[in-house]
């Protein structure tokens, strides 16, 4: 009974650990591939806007219209 119950918590142990750990590459640095990895703000803090959620897309006129007037001679 005691190896049985040792075994599970050895199983339950080494299946927390690989998880915790599979979103990195070798040298320990994260993986850019997952989406949980991937930051939308630059390391000082402003937005990055490589990213959709930071760009801002406002379709506003600037067009200005001109009354035309005619010159009598």
């Amino acid at each position: 009974m005691k190896k049985l119950i040792m075994m599970m918590l050895l199983a339950v142990m080494a299946f927390t650990t690989t998880t915790t750990f599979a979103q990195t590459k070798k040298d320990g640095t994260k993986d850019m591939r997952y989406k949980a990895n991937k930051t939308v703000t630059k390391k000082d803090g402003t937005p990055d806007l490589r990213y959709k959620a930071n760009k801002t897309v406002s379709k506003t006129s600037t067009k200005k219209t001109v009354a035309k007037t005619t010159v009598k001679p």
